[in-house]
């Protein structure tokens, strides 16, 4: 490694939220004629190791959604290492952070589930708690639910992990439970996959007696038809490029870079009509 070499740190590359990022990353470093080191510690999520990348030994570094702790952030920061940080933001150390406007993108799907579908009795599949866009997505959600005076009782609230399978358990919990509801929101979409998936087993009619919307969105989500706010993840990683290397340039990068999110409008969701609870 020497300067030539940009750092990555991440949890897992293989994930396709990562792996869209790096995909960004690797293009503006490239057309800078940087190479990347990717340090990917929990590409076996059960059994993650150590991060093991030598900032000192790079010209900068991505960090990709709370990936690496405020510990080792402030670390680089004193050693004046430059730092770029994707989908998440350090309190009271001075690094840029490029993020989608999770707080638009929950609003353009609350609102389209409320006032284009007539829903009223929403579940909220959360992401990893304590993760920054996770708890943005929850915080952005509950503002929404006092918005629009809905009654969101807690076990409408659902673990996910960010996990189709997680989501997909909780889910299945819920139906068991006999709870009543006429939509389900994920805070990603692969958690809004298995949300449709699981409805659609258990006999309930997308979007006929549930819609169903997820955060963000790709090829996956586009096949399942699945009603989606679409985030340019590559750009995040993109932006983070080019932040990193001004700052290596000399140039003083901070705050965040906040990229607006669209809704894409799919087959999972009810665009008109009053909700109809229960199965058809």
């Amino acid at each position: 490694m020497s300067a030539t070499h940009l750092g990555v740190i991440t949890n897992n590359q293989h994930q396709v939220f990562q792996r869209a990022v790096i995909a960004g990353i690797r293009q503006v470093a490239g057309a800078h004629g940087y190479d990347l080191v990717i340090d990917s510690y929990a590409d076996d999520e059960t059994q993650p190791r150590p991060i093991t990348l030598d900032y000192r030994a790079v010209a900068g570094v991505c960090v990709i959604a709370d990936a690496a702790p405020a510990g080792l952030l402030r670390e680089m920061v004193d050693a004046r290492t430059p730092v770029s940080l994707v989908s998440h933001q350090v309190s009271g150390l001075p690094i840029p952070s490029v993020s989608a406007d999770n707080y638009q993108g929950i609003a353009e799907l609350m609102r389209h589930l409320v006032i284009e579908c007539g829903r009223r009795r929403v579940v909220f599949i959360r992401g990893v708690g304590g993760q920054w866009d996770s708890e943005g997505r929850k915080t952005a959600f509950g503002r929404e639910v006092m918005r629009y005076n809905l009654d969101v009782p807690p076990e409408h609230l659902l673990r996910g992990d960010f996990s189709a399978e997680v989501a997909a358990r909780s889910l299945q919990a819920l139906i068991a439970s006999g709870a009543q509801f006429d939509a389900v929101l994920a805070a990603d979409y692969r958690m809004g996959i298995a949300a449709v998936d699981t409805l659609r087993r258990a006999g309930y009619v997308v979007p006929g007696s549930v819609s169903v919307v997820g955060f963000g969105d790709a090829e996956e989500a586009e096949a399942a038809g699945l009603t989606t706010v679409a985030a340019d993840i590559a750009e995040q990683g993109r932006r983070a490029a080019r932040q990193l290397i001004s700052q290596i340039e000399g140039l003083p990068i901070r705050g965040m870079t906040v990229l607006s999110v669209r809704p894409v409008i799919r087959d999972t969701s009810l665009p008109d009509g009053p909700a109809r609870a229960g199965r058809r």
